[in-house]
């Protein structure tokens, strides 16, 4: 575990209420920082900015050239994201997603730009809100500047199609079609009678490899444990587990490959005003600890 005695003196005392950060159970990348909606919306935050720093042993603590900016909309969306690294202004390793939304307030369009270009996944959905096409396309910028897109032609990379069906009271199939209108996928989506999703299966039809993420919730219907098998006629697989205050604050988090203990993560809060002021981050392994600190803009 992360000292106490150093959170402390790095990042000040912490907070007992609030649930500004979310851990939902889904097939997202479950390490990368979410917000909460409501809280966002709530507390008229128009942006959140981190500064990552590194804590060797013996070692006083390095900033490194790396930030992270958030911007969110009235209804506490994150709607922008960047991500730089290196020199500040040199363009180098930088990468942005802009998210649009239709008037439902679903997520229509994520616009990623890095040093590769610019790239639309869209995305369609049925009368339910559920995604039957994703198309993922190149644009081109007809502008000098890169953060300034001026849309050009539109390169199709991929054009996916999905069918949903009811399987029974708990269970639904998604079927991923390709471009030749043949399936080639299905995942299964299993929840319990109050609607906590447990289990997302997905199998390859063609080599019938399937893969598995199993959900646990504490008492109070927090997700606590996600257990992911990239192939489950393999013993591999990574754990991720989470602990919360009395008020829903996300506080500890942990991940294990297989029985290895290989990261543990320290979420620190303003006493006063709820506010995430740090994520820190231990590699087991080497000892190090990744620091990133976060100041909050208003509206």
């Amino acid at each position: 575990m992360i000292r106490s005695t150093f959170l402390f003196l790095l990042l000040g005392t912490t907070a007992t209420h609030g649930q500004m950060v979310l851990i939902a159970p889904g097939t997202e990348d479950p390490g990368e920082l979410r917000f909460n909606p409501t809280f966002i919306a709530r507390n008229h935050i128009a942006a959140m900015v981190g500064e990552r720093l590194i804590k060797r042993d013996d070692r006083p603590m390095s900033p490194q050239r790396e930030k992270h900016m958030y911007r969110f909309d009235g209804e506490g969306r994150t709607t922008y994201a960047n991500h730089s690294y290196g020199q500040p202004g040199s363009g180098r390793d930088t990468t942005s997603v802009a998210v649009t939304f239709d008037a439902q307030g679903r997520e229509l369009e994520r616009l990623r730009n890095d040093l590769t270009g610019h790239f639309s996944l869209r995305i369609l959905r049925d009368t339910q809100g559920r995604p039957v096409r994703q198309t993922y396309a190149r644009v081109a910028n007809l502008g000098t500047d890169r953060y300034a897109l001026i849309p050009g032609e539109v390169t199709a990379i991929s054009d996916e199609h999905y069918r949903h069906e009811h399987v029974n009271d708990s269970t639904t199939r998604q079927v991923f079609i390709n471009e030749l209108g043949l399936p080639y996928r299905e995942q299964l989506r299993i929840q319990d009678h109050l609607g906590y999703l447990h289990i997302i299966e997905d199998r390859y039809l063609i080599s019938n490899r399937s893969s598995r993420i199993t959900f646990r919730y504490d008492e109070q219907g927090r997700l606590s444990e996600r257990v992911e098998q990239p192939d489950i006629a393999q013993p591999r697989m990574s754990r991720r587990t989470w602990t919360y205050d009395s008020a829903g604050n996300v506080r500890s988090g942990t991940l294990w490959h297989d029985d290895e203990h290989v990261q543990q993560d320290e979420y620190v809060y303003e006493d006063s005003t709820l506010l995430l002021r740090g994520r820190l981050t231990k590699d087991i392994k080497s000892g190090i600890i990744h620091v990133v600190r976060y100041t909050t803009e208003f509206r």
